[in-house]
């Protein structure tokens, strides 16, 4: 049964129209030319769990329209182009009743409402474009259909609305007004930010930049691969292979060494791969990007993104890094010139020789994580929204090519024409794509040439590709697949402002973030319950702070980022800062509590460490006594009490005895292991950890009552390990007091100073005033 649910906005006058910007008139003129076509669509769902009231979706939805203003907007055109009007029109909710159906026939139904709902046009100059359904199963479970015209949101806005939907959802259900910041800007005050700017000679150096890039530049030639080619329409469908863990990790630790982004890295690979395919010495692709520099645009609904054009040359002969250095180079010029809208980097030029294409390039390339939330889920409360794949809406292009990370491994997929092209076309160029990702991580005899053709993992039907993993297996032995190191607790997550990253083996922050965390996010990355540790060489801190950073950049691929952490996580801390910078090329800020610098004890002599640890015995023999009294009780074994210090477990006996070279650990699901058996794993792994200088801001937060001394200076090592800038405050209370008052309130004053200062929100006369 469907039903329209009445709405609480009410019918107000309308407000004076606004020229909309050029991305926006882009897609209101496809529309325009093919009324009935939803290439101008983009339609998401996720599943709802929790119990929530259908009258409560409506308000929440009510709620958003009356926060942003895109969400009340229509359009009109006329002879000198088009405005947008912000309307006071209701959100439309459709309630489909599927709760009597199977659970197969559910599956199917669901399907099939989904691809009508994503395929149906909208018409912008009547009402806001966008529409809700919610395909209710149950009163705890549901899936909820978002579909919305890019001429009032992108990907980004997208994500936006389904965060601030769960919230809002979630405070409703329990009686509570939805705790919102005001927006400090809304579309149209963009969009007219926007027009001044195109008037002005602000963009000369863009003009000038394009100008010459793309001169003289051939249309690509994309031959269809059909034999019969459809001309009714432009129907899609996604091709997809999955990378093994281990070549994804491989492909990120090139990135980390060379300073490489993944999408610089990746994009070098597909270029070499459409080379060889379509027999091209250069190639044009078109590619996104946020165009959200400004932190008043993180929470602005509205269409911001834009398209840039990649003019890239494949030399011939030229290795698989010597070709990616040179890509680099090429899209980051690009990249530094995004501001012109596309409409102006492509006026008058041929891009493709295909005519019919709507945006006029035929290849499209997007890189990073697409989903709306943690692993793709949004929590607040009780309530969650569960990402699920979206359902097409047609092809903008020829072949678009992306890809996201997943826990197996980066997905690498290809939503193809099949009105033109046949799926094996796609599937060619996904497998040349993968090759020539491996290609970079090793030479292609020694990898490539043992991949067997006819295998079965050559079909892209979404698996692992085995070939490709028992090669890299052999070449990195260490490597494998894990479970995340941590897991993430969202301790605050409303806020515009850039979020704050705790790392830590149990919950620790809890009283920091009601002082520090105004405005922002601030998540928790808390040691997994299910967490195994890695061996223990000298990757062992990289490879934890690796899954840091996937999961930080999963919640914010832009940064800048703040990194705090507490004694040896703060080790951690470095190497996902050094990884962060190599992937986004901004150092974050580390703010670290007693935390002892890597390298700082272990350049000491052998006598020096001996008569160190000799002055820390007042607190061996206390900790020694409180894990004897749990062997008693029976909360901890013998073996697993001695394991966890270092003349045990690295005893050479000990290790011969234990599986795999290495003494058994107890799991993380003891509390113990979290509080010592963890952090004896780091000393350990610190002592081996190979680390760098460090160019960016760190702040040392000391325990006043440290001990002091030649043995224990006041910087704790940081002075060799910091190129930039450090700072050291001391915090009252021992070390384990850190993050307890009255440290907490030092703490999280000198943190908001030095983090005001860098967003630009601080000054002398201000601090006077």
């Amino acid at each position: 049964m469907k039903t329209q649910v009445p709405s609480a906005v009410g019918q107000e006058p309308e407000i004076e129209p606004v020229r909309c910007t050029s991305i926006q008139e882009r897609f209101l003129e496809l529309q325009r030319h093919n009324p009935t076509s939803s290439l101008a669509n983009v339609a998401m769902r996720w599943q709802m769990k929790g119990a929530v009231r259908d009258q409560t979706i409506q308000k929440a939805l009510d709620f958003l329209a009356g926060r942003h203003e895109a969400l009340r907007t229509r359009f009109e055109r006329s002879a000198d182009g088009y405005s947008q009007i912000v309307v006071e029109t209701p959100p439309r909710l459709s309630l489909i009743d599927l709760s009597q159906l199977s659970s197969e026939r559910y599956q199917a139904e669901a399907e099939r409402l989904a691809s009508l709902e994503a395929r149906a046009a909208f018409d912008p100059l009547v009402a806001p474009p966008w529409r809700t359904t919610v395909l209710r199963r149950s009163p705890n479970d549901a899936i909820l259909l978002l579909t919305i015209h890019h001429a009032i949101a992108d990907l980004w806005s997208v994500g936006l609305i389904a965060h601030e939907f769960a919230q809002v959802v979630d405070a409703l259900e329990r009686g509570q007004r939805p705790d919102c910041r005001e927006l400090s800007l809304q579309y149209v005050d963009y969009a007219q930010w926007q027009s001044a700017l195109l008037a002005s000679d602000g963009l000369a150096d863009e003009r000038q930049y394009w100008r010459r890039k793309l001169s003289g530049v051939c249309p690509l030639d994309i031959k269809p691969s059909r034999q019969r080619v459809l001309d009714a329409g432009r129907n899609g469908e996604i091709r997809s292979r999955v990378l093994p863990r281990l070549l994804t990790d491989a492909l990120q630790s090139l990135a980390q060494q060379e300073g490489f982004t993944m999408y610089g890295l990746t994009c070098a690979a597909l270029t070499r791969a459409l080379g060889r395919k379509l027999e091209a010495d250069e190639i044009v692709i078109g590619t996104q990007v946020a165009n959200r520099d400004d932190p008043l645009l993180f929470d602005l609904v509205g269409p911001v993104v834009n398209t840039v054009v990649l003019r890239l040359g494949i030399e011939a002969g030229s290795d698989p890094l010597t070709h990616a250095r040179r890509i680099r180079d090429e899209v980051s010029q690009a990249l530094a010139n995004k501001a012109l809208p596309f409409a102006e980097i492509a006026a008058g030029i041929e891009l493709s020789d295909r005519k019919d294409l709507p945006l006029g390039y035929a290849i499209n390339f997007a890189a990073g994580n697409v989903e709306t939330g943690q692993a793709g889920v949004i929590r607040h409360g009780d309530f969650q929204l569960v990402s699920l794949p979206s359902a097409t809406t047609g092809c903008l292009y020829e072949f678009s090519f992306f890809l996201v990370e997943r826990q197996e491994g980066w997905r690498i997929s290809c939503e193809y024409n099949t009105d033109h092209h046949v799926a094996a076309a796609a599937d060619a160029l996904l497998k040349a794509w993968s090759e020539e990702l491996e290609a970079q991580v090793a030479p292609i005899e020694s990898d490539l040439g043992n991949a067997n053709p006819a295998s079965k993992a050559d079909q892209p039907t979404g698996d692992v590709v085995a070939p490709l993993a028992l090669s890299l297996e052999r070449r990195l032995p260490n490597r494998r697949p894990t479970r995340p190191y941590f897991q993430p607790c969202v301790l605050q997550s409303e806020g515009k402002l850039p979020p704050i990253f705790a790392l830590s083996n149990r919950s620790l922050y809890y009283p920091l973030v009601q002082r520090v965390a105004a405005g922002r996010p601030f998540i928790d990355l808390q040691w997994a319950d299910d967490a195994e540790l890695p061996p223990l060489d000298q990757d062992s801190i990289c490879r934890i702070a690796a899954d840091a950073v996937r999961q930080i950049r999963a919640h914010d691929p832009v940064g800048p980022y703040y990194l705090i952490s507490l004694c040896l996580m703060g080790n951690v801390a470095l190497e996902v800062a050094q990884q962060l910078k190599s992937l986004n090329g901004e150092a974050s800020v580390i703010f670290l509590l007693d935390t002892v610098a890597p390298g700082y004890v272990e350049s000491m002599s052998r006598f020096d460490r001996f008569l160190r640890r000799v002055q820390l015995t007042d607190r061996i023999i206390p900790d020694l006594v409180a894990r004897i009294r749990k062997v008693r009780s029976g909360d901890m074994s013998i073996a697993a009490a001695m394991s966890q210090y270092s003349i045990i477990r690295n005893n050479p006996l000990v290790r011969m005895i234990g599986r795999d070279g290495d003494a058994p650990r107890p799991r993380a699901t003891n509390e113990d292991f979290l509080n010592h058996g963890l952090m004896d794993y780091l000393l350990d792994a610190r002592a081996l950890y190979p680390w760098k200088p460090y160019d960016g801001e760190v702040v040392l937060f000391r325990s006043a009552k440290s001990r002091v001394g030649r043995l224990f200076v006041r910087g704790l090592g940081w002075d060799n390990v910091v190129n930039g800038q450090l700072r050291i405050f001391d915090v009252p209370g021992g070390h384990d007091d850190m993050t307890r008052e009255p440290a907490v309130a030092t703490i999280a004053e000198y943190m908001s100073w030095m983090i005001d200062r860098r967003e630009g929100r601080w000054s002398a006369q201000r601090a006077a005033g």
